[in-house]
């Protein structure tokens, strides 16, 4: 039996697709009022607790007769007042889980962080790989030091003897909730948006997230670290191809260090009127600056794992947004 948090998000809901595809029988954790909308075709095929990861009497009950897990409950966010928030879910809530997995006995953990973990120098252009330095001067947004403190209370666990491994997936490219996350980079260009930028991160769909979590789960590996990113793009060729793949403009006015500056006040404002998260922060406008290369070469050596081209990915995902738009019903990727 295999447990999985965090199952009504992009990654999570998509490994339970893939987990039930391979008849594994699967247990998910749920909050009583979580948006189980990602997986509504599937959740007859999900054992369900509710529960939640700062609630341990609930893990401890999710956790029972259980030999795998896959922890995939966190909280993204880049807005200030979420702060205290993602400490108590992303930090507290994986020393729950991890704990109660050591008092369980439970063989193995695959713990999905992310590249906002994996240390910076902070210098523009430079590659990154997962031994890279952690310094906090360099990291600039409450969601990286919060993942960042959960792969530490990860690796705590690893030296108290649980069989652990950790991916770090760039941003992911996936059919989800159009409104949240990097599925909204799609609803954004479809809205009109015109401001690119010519910085640089990783893209990996999130079908690659999910065959290497489970791979990983499948070997011998522990105690090690993947970054899990397919490309490195161009902010501006990203979003245009986003716009190409949903028939819509694609964004056409570069946006400077200046302009960018401006862009997240703006959204600060707006904000304040409307209680919605900002599209853009302080912290977004200064990632989005920047050239950063994220070497994924450990992880296609380790495993001989070929990643879907992005170009692909950013199609499949903008065909699912469209037939979605047409009849208000939600079209997963499919698994090839």
């Amino acid at each position: 039996m295999i447990l999985v948090t965090g199952a009504n998000g992009l990654v999570g809901s998509y490994l339970c697709r893939y987990l039930i595809m391979q008849g594994t029988p699967l247990r998910a954790l749920k909050r009583p009022d979580s948006n189980l909308r990602l997986v509504s075709d599937i959740a007859h095929k999900i054992e369900w607790v509710d529960g939640d990861v700062n609630d341990v009497m609930s893990l401890e009950a999710a956790m029972q007769g259980i030999e795998k897990v896959y922890h995939c409950a966190a909280i993204i966010s880049y807005s200030k007042k979420n702060a205290d928030k993602l400490m108590l879910v992303n930090v507290e809530g994986t020393a729950n889980v991890v704990n109660i997995a050591l008092e369980f006995g439970v063989k193995k953990l695959v713990h999905l962080s992310s590249i906002a973990a994996v240390g910076k120098t902070g210098r523009d252009g430079e590659t990154v790989v997962e031994d890279t330095p952690w310094e906090r001067k360099n990291f600039t947004s409450n969601y990286a030091i919060s993942k960042f403190l959960a792969e530490r209370e990860v690796w705590r666990a690893i030296a108290e003897g649980l069989n652990a491994v950790i991916i770090n997936p760039s941003i992911i490219v996936g059919a989800g909730n159009w409104d949240s996350g990097s599925c909204k980079l799609f609803t954004t260009v479809y809205n009109g948006f015109k401001y690119y930028t010519e910085g640089v991160t990783g893209y990996v769909d999130v079908r690659d997230v999910v065959k290497i979590a489970t791979q990983l789960m499948e070997s011998d590996i522990t105690e090690q670290r993947f970054i899990v990113n397919a490309e490195n793009v161009m902010y501006r060729d990203f979003l245009q191809t986003i716009g190409a793949g949903l028939n819509v403009q694609g964004p056409t006015v570069k946006a400077g260090k200046n302009l960018s500056a401006l862009a997240w006040r703006v959204e600060w404002v707006k904000s304040l009127f409307n209680g919605k998260e900002p599209s853009v922060t302080k912290q977004t406008a200064a990632i989005a600056n920047k050239k950063v290369f994220y070497n994924n070469e450990k992880i296609k050596q380790t495993l001989g794992y070929q990643f879907i081209p992005i170009r692909e990915s950013i199609t499949d995902a903008a065909k699912c947004f469209l037939e979605e738009k047409k009849d208000n019903q939600f079209h997963p990727l499919t698994f090839k």
